[in-house]
């Protein structure tokens, strides 16, 4: 009897130790390193699959910040950025303030608190983009 309720019991440890290594994994956050931008800056790359581009500036209260992406057009690839407050790409949220405009090819916004901001690019399948950061 009990070894019948120890092999029944394995694969549950085994689940249990996968979610346990996974969510370890995941607690450890965005590692990917953040190329720090100064403003008026133009930046290019090429991103694509899994990955994301990390682009960090620092902005005070009462400035607008302006950010627009363009891309090589092959197929249907589309690039897209985001911005945000988190240093995680992965948990963090988009900001909460600003407007996008051009099919999501520009975001416009006044800044609410003095900050670091983090704008994060990435694209389907690949693209060759380009990215233009203006703090006002």
């Amino acid at each position: 009897m009990r070894i019948k309720l120890k092999r029944a019991s394995l694969p549950f440890i085994a689940l249990a130790t996968l979610l346990l290594a996974a969510n370890i994994a995941w607690a450890q956050g965005d590692t990917t390193p953040k190329k720090r931008l100064r403003s008026p800056a133009t930046v290019s790359g090429t991103i694509g699959g899994e990955s994301h581009d990390s682009y960090v500036i620092h902005a005070r209260k009462g400035r607008t910040l302006s950010v627009q992406i363009s891309w090589r057009r092959a197929a249907d690839n589309k690039a897209e950025f985001t911005v945000s407050e988190s240093a995680n790409f992965f948990n963090g949220p988009q900001v909460g303030f600003g407007k996008t405009s051009n099919n999501g090819k520009r975001w416009s916004g006044k800044i609410s608190r003095t900050a670091n901001y983090y704008i994060y690019v990435v694209a389907h399948p690949t693209a060759r983009y380009t990215l233009r950061v203006r703090l006002k």
